[in-house]
């Protein structure tokens, strides 16, 4: 079966009641662990698989969003709606301010020593670039990667903090 064939069966157009249990996963982390997803999946030789995966990650990277955008307040939820929270465009990028040092101190109670800054990511989204002193048990993975509606890319400080402010 070719890479399209493939992909036409996953999303339900050969017919065929397509597999959800993705969705049931609280983390990518858990999903990955979960499926047994080799650590170069992106690179996979059978194409086929691979587009598998991919369509997979997207649904549940898009599913953990929608049930992310239901913890936030109302307000929140409404700048959505209106287009207008601040992680949605660069040039909200000064209300977005305040979410770095919320997400410092949020990082802080959990025991994770972390500079947080704007980051300008593509299609015109603002996120949150947490650069953590020391990786939390078990590497990157299982740390937050969603904060009051904004992605947050963590990454291992190469330098000491005071060299991010």
């Amino acid at each position: 079966m070719g890479l399209i064939e493939a992909a036409k069966n996953y999303l339900g157009f050969g017919g065929q009641d397509r597999d959800q249990s993705h969705l049931e996963y609280d983390t990518l982390e858990a999903w990955a662990a979960g499926i047994g997803l080799p650590e170069d999946w992106t690179k996979h030789p059978d194409q086929a698989q691979r587009a598998i995966w991919w369509a997979q990650f997207a649904e549940l990277k898009q599913h953990l969003w929608q049930k992310h955008l239901l913890t936030l307040t109302h307000e929140e939820q409404q700048q959505f709606k209106d287009g207008t929270h601040p992680s949605l465009r660069h040039e909200y990028a000064e209300r977005a301010l305040p979410f770095c040092k919320l997400l410092e101190e949020d990082l802080a109670r959990n025991g994770l020593a972390a500079v947080v800054k704007i980051g300008y990511y593509h299609m015109d989204r603002i996120v949150l670039s947490a650069f953590l002193s020391e990786l939390p048990p078990g590497g990157l993975p299982g740390s937050p990667w969603l904060f009051r509606g904004f992605e947050i890319k963590a990454y291992r400080a190469s330098k000491p903090l005071d060299g991010y402010r």
